[in-house]
């Protein structure tokens, strides 16, 4: 039963070794996919053929999306290569040219191995799962691709889906400047401040709110900490009232204790960011203890 045939010319030869790598997978679950190749006019016509007694439409459909896949590959790998950089150069000009080495390998990296992001960057996954989706409905539409009438006709929508990645990885890639420098700032001010405490210990309590003691257990808040901790108002920012009282407070050592009852793991990697090796870490306690016996939160 034909799968499909597949055309193309001799300056897409790599093709022939996507699709025998698919026939490969396919041999591996012990269904017999055949090969059969022409070539008329310098195109290649290669047809694949499905055996009589594998033949299903669920075997149809994973062909579709293994030769999807492959040909996402190639679409991919052309166009980081020959149009991902002048394209980045246009768009956001305002990028000096270490910035756009930097996008364009963040860009290329997600784009040709986006099977390797992890759980952080789904969004990246969805999206070039869609331009998937979208070369497997051309693959359905007949029983015969020519490769390169693909490209010519249907990448134009594809490269618009590839802009929309890039789009996504330059507005993380600013945001993460952005707090690279705000870090930058903050360790400036650390830096410049006389310690006002030797240790300050951070605990959480069930509300989230928190609450800082030094080293003898004594309650250590100035005025804006008290309103922190105290306080429940509208629109107050507890996380950058903390980092503001620690910034002022200028500990020579911070111990934060049951860092898994944070609800914003952030506020930790920001306080590590800035602190660095002044910072440790509590779990066992008899404070610690109290709070995961005490931490229900309604």
């Amino acid at each position: 039963m034909l799968l499909e045939t597949v055309v193309y010319d001799d300056k897409l030869d790599n093709i022939i070794k996507n699709i025998n790598e698919i026939k490969y997978t396919f041999e591996s679950s012990n269904v017999a996919i055949g090969i059969s190749e022409s070539v008329e006019n310098d195109l290649h016509y290669v047809k694949i053929i499905c055996s009589d007694k594998d033949y299903s439409e669920k075997i149809k459909s994973k062909f579709y999306i293994y030769f999807a896949e492959e040909l996402y590959k190639y679409i991919a790998g052309d166009f980081c290569k020959n149009k991902l950089r002048e394209l980045v150069k246009e768009s956001y000009f305002f990028l000096n040219p270490d910035e756009i080495d930097d996008v364009c390998k963040k860009c290329s990296r997600i784009i040709l191995n986006y099977e390797t992001i992890n759980d952080s960057n789904i969004s990246y996954i969805n999206m070039v799962n869609s331009i998937v989706n979208k070369i497997i409905e051309c693959i359905k539409e007949n029983d015969e691709i020519n490769i390169n009438g693909f490209t010519t006709f249907r990448m134009k929508n594809i490269e618009k889906d590839f802009c929309n990645i890039i789009d996504k990885i330059i507005e993380n890639y600013m945001v993460e400047k952005e707090y690279d420098e705000f870090i930058k700032l903050l360790k400036y001010f650390v830096d410049i401040q006389d310690s006002k405490i030797d240790e300050l210990n951070i605990y959480v309590d069930r509300e989230g709110k928190y609450m800082l003691r030094d080293m003898d257990g004594n309650n250590i808040e100035n005025k804006m900490i008290d309103e922190l901790c105290d306080v429940n108002v509208s629109g107050v920012n507890l996380d950058d009232v903390l980092i503001s009282g620690l910034i002022t407070l200028s500990p020579e050592k911070i111990i934060i204790h049951c860092r898994e009852s944070f609800t914003n793991k952030e506020i930790i990697q920001t306080i590590m960011n800035v602190f660095e090796n002044k910072v440790f870490f509590c779990d066992d306690c008899k404070m610690c203890k109290e709070l995961k016996r005490n931490l229900i939160r309604q």
